[in-house]
């Protein structure tokens, strides 16, 4: 189809999750058997489902009384709410002919004829209104940055267990990759891509998704002592593959057969690699026994559980006794320590360890880029240590721009500093990075909440609940946002559903804030209540309760809640 002249292309699985919802229109269609109808006899995770309502509403964007074409019914489905016109069975053949050019002659013409009428009628709406395929138009942080997706590398180890190998192996070619020439070649984050493990989305799909041009994709098979690595560099808009490479190899050359893929990457992309000394152990032994570890320690990080960061932690100081100078090990473990406090430990009990951990990681490695990040972290979270923040952001974004964390980082001290304007484009360079990943968008949340921009809130907030339906922060947030702006009916229904998901006290002393904003004073006791209740096992930032009992009038409990913020080192 066409947009003023312009072609534009609508990934296959998302018109097909279009065509049942349109072909119902008006009426709720089951989560299950959308599933069913657009991957029939195939096990595919409910994320896959919501993404592609979340594509579609950014194609479709709002009708002209400001709602959503594609409603969605809490724990239900979703219904489409839109007009479907029938514009005539000799317009549609031609309009939509290439869409069921693939069908098989033996389908039923009453089959074909609805199909025809449901694509036209899809393709009115459509063209009617402004398109975008992704979550962000297709954009580059430079026009020489070319951009790459590693996909999650498959595991043929014949195990399971085996499993963390193949996602470790995945995590640490993304870093590799982020730091061969960041000037040149951007690489999205793992929390992005790791949504495509076990799916067959094509190429094409998984590229205008991510708005890269390239994508690399492999599979590793570790036996003994022993690794059998395979890449393969894919151009996603043809899906040409550019070069295909086996490695076999001792186990300890793992580093080098990463380091050896990335220069072909950037060989067969005329990009000049960075001299050897500027990127990270270059040319450090692999001790076994702690790379293993340390890959099992990533693996239950990102889990993102409490009992997996425990694991996580246990993992990082095993492989740090076996290897007391890896300075990616303590980069890891000061990444697992703040983790800690999003899931059951406040800053002062968990933020000095990470401090420790992260300073000793940039000891032994400068060029570090996450090291870094963490460090900023602790100087802006706990030490309170503005300039000494901004330093270390700085440091790991000029080794790293595509990391995410730091992008994010930095945005989070220009926030603090007040230079939102700043704060808030640094927050789409990291979209740019990691466009699908929840926790970046949760934490982005409260920059554009705290500059003021309520509506640019209120349009994050949905994109986030778009993308996972089952997120407490950002049905919070909206709650807050929706009573600042006095939308009472509004602010009730995004607290109801707040308190209805949300699986952290902190989300429901924001959610609390935001019912008593709006005069909901008993309800918002009932929630504050929760939340208290729910701290007794895991953390709460006692800044949002104090701001609740604001809310509240109760300044006596919310002055005694800053003073438990301030001995948290609560921000």
């Amino acid at each position: 189809m066409s947009r003023d002249g312009e072609a534009v292309l609508i990934p296959p699985k998302d018109l097909e999750t279009l065509v049942v919802l349109v072909e119902s229109a008006g009426h709720i269609v089951e989560k299950g058997e959308l599933l069913e109808k657009v991957w029939p006899g195939v096990y595919i995770e409910e994320g896959n489902l919501a993404r592609r309502i979340f594509n579609l509403r950014q194609v479709l964007g709002e009708s002209p009384d400001g709602s959503k074409f594609i409603e969605t019914i809490p724990k239900r489905g979703y219904r489409f709410v839109g007009a479907v016109r029938d514009q005539g069975e000799e317009a549609s053949s031609s309009a939509v002919a290439s869409l069921i050019s693939d069908q098989p002659q033996h389908v039923e013409n009453d089959y074909k004829k609805r199909f025809w009428l449901i694509a036209l009628g899809t393709l009115v709406i459509v063209s009617a209104i402004y398109v975008t395929l992704r979550l962000h138009p297709t954009r580059t942080a430079s026009p020489q940055r070319v951009m790459l997706a590693v996909l999650p590398f498959e595991n043929l180890s014949g195990s399971p267990n085996e499993d963390y190998f193949a996602d470790g192996l995945t995590q640490e070619m993304i870093a590799q990759l982020g730091q061969v020439q960041p000037a040149k070649l951007g690489v999205i984050a793992r929390t992005s891509t790791v949504r495509y493990k076990h799916t067959a989305e094509p190429i094409v799909q998984i590229g205008q998704e991510l708005g890269v041009a390239y994508v690399l994709e492999g599979s590793v098979r570790r036996s003994g002592d022993r690794v059998r690595i395979t890449a393969q560099l894919i151009q996603a808009a043809q899906q040409t593959h550019i070069w295909a490479e086996t490695y076999e190899r001792s186990l300890d050359d793992v580093l080098n057969i990463q380091r050896e893929i990335a220069g072909k990457i950037t060989t067969s992309l005329s990009i000049e690699l960075l001299p050897a000394g500027a990127r990270s152990d270059a040319s450090r032994p692999v001790h076994l026994d702690s790379y293993d570890k340390y890959l099992l320690g990533l693996h239950e990080l990102g889990r993102g559980t409490r009992e997996s960061v425990a694991k996580a932690i246990q993992y990082f100081q095993e492989g740090i006794a076996k290897d007391p100078n890896n300075a990616r090990l303590y980069a890891a473990l000061s990444e697992a320590y703040e983790a800690a406090t999003t899931y059951y430990s406040s800053p002062s009990e968990v933020m000095p360890k990470a401090k420790d951990a992260a300073l000793k990681a940039v000891e032994l490695d400068p060029n570090l880029a996450n090291a870094h990040v963490k460090l900023g972290d602790a100087r802006l979270f706990y030490d309170w240590d503005w300039s000494a923040a901004e330093k270390e952001y700085r440091l790991a974004l000029e080794i790293n721009p595509s990391l995410p964390d730091a992008q994010l980082g930095y945005a989070d001290y220009l926030a603090t500093i007040g230079r939102f304007d700043e704060a808030l484009s640094r927050v789409q360079q990291a979209y740019l990075y990691d466009p699908l990943a929840v926790e970046s968008r949760n934490e982005a949340l409260w920059i554009y909440y705290f500059s003021g921009r309520m509506p640019e809130t209120i349009d994050q907030c949905h994109k986030s609940i778009e993308l996972e339906p089952a997120a407490g922060t950002p049905y919070a947030v909206l709650a807050i946002a929706y009573a600042q702006l006095g939308k009472h009916s509004e602010t009730l229904q995004a607290a109801e559903e707040a308190v209805r998901v949300a699986s952290n006290p902190s989300a429901l002393a924001t959610t609390a804030s935001a019912l008593a904003h709006v005069g909901a004073k008993t309800r918002a006791h009932q929630v504050l209540d929760q939340a208290l209740q729910n701290a007794k096992e895991h953390y709460v930032c006692r800044y949002l309760v104090a701001a609740a009992y604001t809310e509240l009038g109760e300044n006596e409990e919310a002055l005694q809640s800053l003073q438990e913020a301030f001995a948290q080192r609560s921000t």
